[in-house]
């Protein structure tokens, strides 16, 4: 790189810069461009620490060639087209923390466009949509302040969101009514901003500026907002409330399975809701959100609301049903009620019926009926009849024991007792 020597002039301007002045603000990584429309035909850009004293050169074009210092290399852009345009403009991308500094443009030796540039390292916020965002800002203050002296100023990517200037609050477009900082809290050396009703275009980069152009701790934070995000498990049946998040006009879509793309549900433009054919009987709106009622498993799948205005989706509702209508329970449990009561009254009747028929059955074994019984008794060619009643086995022998017989002849006896055996 060809160096040329500073002329007085130049070195003087870098040394009495301004400590004040509006900055190029970028975060850390991201690229700043410090703007200079100028025609010339040698431009030289340098740079200046803002806390470590040195000069440097990091880039120049001269004689359509370009020339960047290796602590810029391949971060610097260069287009011959644009300096012969007159757009002599700096840009640096992918920043780093040591690219904090004043920057100096020098054209055809004339100086212009002297700029500064912070290198912001925010603090990360993530809020949901419809939600509340505290961003936090903390300096010290006096603590004899009066309300009619705080002063604080908040931005957001270089725009306004609030000043608190002279007892007095004005907003930047959007924010009035949603954004607000606390007077009380002022001289404790709070000056946090807070955002009501948060929207998807609020996502950004916010700063604190005091009085003397300082800035609080943490001096940057980066807001995120994302979608909130519900889960409903509900069965065969049942009703769902889906929360719209922000006031009307919203639309919901519905997306079902595995399917690929969302399809059109309902839309809301103001007090009133609007549904396809399929949900008219079956949606309304309670308080500020969808009522889907008589669920089906069908009804099971992601559905999504999207504020109308800004385009942006404000809710996810991942919907599961599942099972049997969970009112048919108590359906269920009563006619089982009156069910086992008569199946317990059957029962009962059939044991005892059982029971008298085994009574009935042992009572007629215990009470034999009389027969006669014909024995041949083989004496002088004579037959013999008389009636003899049966007994148990064990009772027949005991009767008729040889000794109680009215027959005194002993073969008889012997023959009788064999017969009965």
């Amino acid at each position: 790189m060809r160096h040329r020597p500073w002329t007085l002039l130049g070195f003087l301007a870098l040394l009495t810069m301004p400590s004040v002045t509006h900055a190029v603000t970028v975060q850390l990584g991201h690229s700043a461009t410090i703007s200079c429309h100028v025609n010339c035909s040698t431009v030289t850009w340098w740079s200046k620490g803002i806390e470590v004293f040195q000069i440097f050169q990091i880039f120049e074009f001269s004689e359509g060639k370009c020339t960047v210092a290796p602590q810029f290399k391949d971060r610097i852009e260069c287009s011959e087209e644009k300096i012969r345009g007159g757009d002599v403009s700096l840009t640096i991308t992918a920043a780093v923390y040591n690219d904090r500094g004043w920057y100096y443009c020098s054209c055809d030796g004339k100086e212009r466009c002297d700029r500064r540039i912070d290198v912001l390292v925010p603090t990360s916020l993530s809020t949901s949509a419809g939600g509340k965002a505290t961003l936090p800002c903390y300096a010290e203050m006096d603590k004899r302040t009066a309300d009619s002296s705080a002063y604080v100023l908040w931005e957001k990517d270089e725009q306004q969101v609030l000043k608190l200037e002279n007892g007095k609050m004005s907003y930047g477009p959007g924010f009035k009514q949603r954004a607000t900082v606390s007077t009380e809290s002022y001289r404790t050396g709070d000056l946090s901003l807070t955002i009501d009703r948060v929207r998807f275009s609020d996502s950004g980069l916010y700063r604190c500026s005091l009085k003397d152009g300082g800035h609080g701790y943490p001096n940057t934070i980066s807001l995120a907002v994302e979608a909130r995000q519900y889960v409903h498990f509900k069965k065969v049946g049942d009703s769902v409330l889906l929360d719209l998040v922000v006031l009307p006009p919203v639309m919901v879509y519905f997306k079902e399975g595995e399917a690929t793309a969302d399809s059109w549900m309902c839309t809301k433009p103001k007090d009133a809701v609007h549904c396809k054919p399929d949900y008219e009987q079956r949606a309304s709106i309670v308080n500020n959100s969808l009522m889907l009622s008589k669920l089906t498993v069908a009804d099971s799948g992601i559905y999504t609301v999207t504020d109308v205005k800004s385009g942006e989706v404000v809710a996810a509702h991942k919907l599961a049903v599942t099972g049997s209508s969970s009112h048919r329970i108590p359906v269920i449990s009563a006619s089982v009620l009156c069910v086992v009561p008569v199946v317990l009254l059957g029962a009962l009747l059939w044991s005892g019926h059982q029971r008298q028929r085994k009574l009935e059955g042992k009572k007629d074994l215990t009470e034999p009926e009389d027969e006669l019984v014909q024995l041949s008794i083989q004496q002088t060619g004579s037959n013999v009849r008389f009636p003899i009643p049966i007994w148990p086995e064990t009772e027949l022998i005991n009767s008729f024991s040889a000794s109680e017989l009215e027959y005194k002849d002993s073969s008889l006896t012997g023959d009788i007792k064999r017969d009965i055996q």
